[in-house]
């Protein structure tokens, strides 16, 4: 089911580790006339720009595997403070048990690397709607 999402009122926080990752799925988010997207080349920059961005970010897009605070460690730090705000995963882990543990920790939706510009818009649909 897709839920019909004002793209055009979105705040993205954007975080990897990766600078072409952050790259393409920022443009990608703008060309979906998203545009506030802020980006964090790490968890600890990620968190630092969620607690100080005011009005703050309404969705939150991180990869799971970065040095230093990981993606699953900065959502648990992330739903502390706004349990109901969407997290949406990107990995290159595709197997079963990540997909089980990210949902299991509550995490609003997880996308495999590499995805379509179309799948990105899918996913945030989805959480948005969640």
């Amino acid at each position: 089911m897709t839920v019909n999402v004002d793209f055009p009122r979105l705040s993205v926080l954007v975080i990897d580790d990766d600078p072409s990752v952050r790259s393409v799925t920022s443009t990608m988010l703008r060309r979906m006339a998203i545009p506030n997207v802020a980006v964090a080349e790490n968890g600890d920059r990620g968190l630092a720009l969620f607690r100080t961005t005011v009005p703050g970010f309404d969705l939150i897009i991180c990869d799971w595997d970065m040095p230093g605070m990981n993606g699953m460690e900065l959502y648990k730090q992330v739903s502390t403070d706004r349990p109901k705000l969407p997290f949406l995963m990107l990995t290159g882990r595709n197997d079963l048990d990540s997909v089980i543990t990210a949902r299991g920790s509550g995490v609003a939706g997880y996308l495999v690397k590499p995805f379509s510009s179309e799948q990105l818009k899918e996913k945030i649909s989805f959480v948005m709607g969640n």
